[in-house]
Formats: C-alpha cells, sequence, structure tokens
C-alpha cells in the first residue's frame, strides 16, 4: 500500500512538472513569436518608410522640375508629407507674386506609394470657368477662367499662327482700376521674339515675369474641327495650367533662353515621371540636331505685372495680339 501510494505520488509530481514545463515552453514559445512578429512588424514599418522616404523625394524633385518650366509666375511655397502604410500624400501650394506684394494661388496634392509611383488626386484636375456677359455679347465660344481657390482671374494665351475667333483684350479694363492697382497679365505677341526684344519693346513700368515657349510639336488640336453636323468649332486658347516657360524668381530676376534649355537639359536625364514630356519638348526644340541652342527656343508671349496706370501702355502695341488679365491686388 505504500509503495502504491509513494508511486502515485511519483507519478503526480512527474505529471506538474511535465505541466509545468510545457506551460514555460509555451510561454517561451510565446514571448519569441511575439517578438519576432514585433520585430518583423518594425523592421517592415521602417522599410516602409525609408521606400516612401525615397519615394517622396523623387515625387517632389520631379514636381519641382516640372515647375521650372510650367506655372506661370507661379513659385512652390512649400511641401507637407504625410507617411501612411504603403503609401503617403504630398501636399503644396503655390504662390505669386505681384509688384513684390505674394498672393497665395494654388494647392495641388500627389498620393505616392512605397514602390515609387505617384499620382495627383483626381479632384485636383477641376477648373473654374465662368461664362462673361462681354464675352458672349461679342460671340466668345468659351468662358472666362478663374483659379478655383481664391476667385482670381486666370491667364490664357493665344498662339501667333493660329487664327482664332476672338481674342480677348482686357487692357481696357485698366481705367476702371485705381491707378496704383497692382496687376498681373499675359500677353499673347504676334510672332516669336527673343528676351531681349521683349525687354526692349516694352514700356517703362511693364515689367517681364515669365515667358511663355514654344513647345508645340502637335497643332492638331489647334485647328477648326468640322463637326458632323457641318458647324465648325474654332481653337481655343490655351489655359495657364498647360503653357511652358520660363520666369524669374523673388531673388533672381536675370533671365534668358539659357535658363529654359538648362531645365529642360536636367529634366530629360533626371526626372522619372515626366520624363517623355520633357522628352518630347527638347526633341522638337532641337529637330535634327544633337541638342538645342538658345536660338531655337522661341516666345509666343510674356507674363507682365505693373501698376494699373503703367500697364495702360501696352494699349495699341502692334506686338499685342490678346492681353488677359490674371491676379490683381492692392498696395
Amino acid at each position: 500500500m505504500n509503495d502504491n501510494e509513494s508511486s502515485f505520488d511519483d507519478g503526480a509530481k512527474l505529471s506538474a512538472l511535465v505541466k509545468k514545463a510545457r506551460r514555460r515552453t509555451i510561454l517561451r514559445n510565446a514571448i519569441i513569436s511575439l517578438a519576432v512578429t514585433i520585430f518583423i512588424l518594425a523592421g517592415g514599418w521602417f522599410a516602409n518608410l525609408q521606400l516612401q522616404y525615397r519615394s517622396e523625394e523623387h515625387a517632389m524633385r520631379d514636381i519641382e522640375m516640372l515647375k521650372a518650366i510650367s506655372g506661370p509666375n507661379q513659385y512652390i511655397l512649400g511641401f507637407q508629407i504625410n507617411y501612411g502604410f504603403l503609401h503617403g500624400t504630398l501636399e503644396y501650394r503655390t504662390y505669386k507674386v505681384i509688384e513684390g506684394v505674394p498672393v497665395i494661388w494654388g494647392e495641388e496634392n500627389y498620393d505616392f506609394s512605397s514602390w515609387g509611383s505617384f499620382s495627383r488626386f483626381f479632384g485636383d484636375y477641376s477648373d473654374l470657368s465662368l461664362m462673361d456677359p462681354e464675352m458672349e455679347a461679342k460671340g466668345f465660344h468659351y468662358s472666362r477662367p478663374y483659379n478655383r481657390y481664391n476667385g482670381e482671374r486666370e491667364m490664357l494665351f493665344y498662339l501667333p499662327s493660329v487664327k482664332y475667333a476672338n481674342y480677348l483684350n482686357e487692357l481696357p479694363q485698366l481705367k476702371d482700376m485705381h491707378g496704383r492697382k497692382r496687376v498681373e497679365m499675359g500677353i499673347s505677341f504676334d510672332k516669336n521674339y527673343t528676351v531681349e526684344q521683349i525687354k526692349a519693346m516694352l514700356p517703362p513700368g511693364v515689367h517681364p515675369v515669365w515667358y511663355w515657349v514654344d513647345t508645340y510639336s502637335n497643332m492638331k488640336p489647334f485647328t477648326a474641327a468640322k463637326m458632323p453636323d457641318g458647324s465648325v468649332v474654332d481653337p481655343f486658347p490655351d489655359w495657364a495650367s498647360s503653357v511652358y516657360g520660363f520666369g524669374v524668381h523673388p531673388d533672381r530676376n536675370d533671365v534668358s533662353e539659357k535658363d529654359f534649355l538648362s531645365a529642360l537639359e536636367y529634366g530629360v536625364h533626371h526626372n522619372r515621371k515626366y520624363k517623355q514630356e520633357f522628352k518630347r519638348i527638347y526633341d522638337y526644340l532641337r529637330k535634327d540636331k544633337e541638342q538645342p541652342e538658345t536660338s531655337d527656343v522661341r516666345l509666343f508671349g510674356v507674363v507682365v505685372t505693373g501698376t494699373a496706370e503703367s500697364l495702360k501702355a501696352l494699349q495699341g502695341q502692334p506686338y499685342v495680339k490678346a492681353a488677359v488679365m490674371g491676379a490683381t491686388v492692392d498696395r
């Protein structure tokens, strides 16, 4: 009996030891699994952030390169980055300078992924345009564009080689403004000019801040289109968001055609998102040469700023084919 009791006690102790060892093993395995999971998640999150940092840097660089040849009289104010899992968002604002006065102009939002792609949010493509009663009375078949963030007027640009049904000329409106009001205006020329020619022919007090460049490798969209019903739709002018060029900077006013070619060359070799667009413009300018020259940069227009009083001197100038007002600010 004692032997049986002793054997039973030994068996119970052994069973308890086995259970205790099993619990320890389970606990140890659970701790190891948790540690490995935390390590993998932390490592994955860190790797994800590193990939997003690289993707965000590429996106910012590509956008800055594009803005160097687009966005008439627009400058990037700053970037805001929001990181998420496998993707993030990049936001930035632009501003204009009208005779020393900054004007917040727009905001763009991009979505970028950890694997390097990025694209604008769909809502950023929406435009604001209204039919102007005076334009409608004159037979214009298109409406007046406005900035969708601040309600200021957006400029339009007319190609010198294209025959439009109507040309917008808002110079007469300057007489209704206070003479000291500061105004931005897009001037479309009757033909192409150089930077030096433009500076020489503009009246005193009219300051060129951005030059519109001929990058039109395809002119088909600018020909009158015959509709099935027999009617003809005349070509539309270009919005400011569609044109390319180069301009001055708040801390640098001396620019030339070389600046556009330098920005173009850099974009061809270093831009990822818009590389094909840079290459299209580059190939169009250089034609059959190895690389484009400054003489290949033909300027179809200019964005100028000045007071309402000083800009009146543009009225009646033979080189002005169209004059469309942009932002206006008080002194």
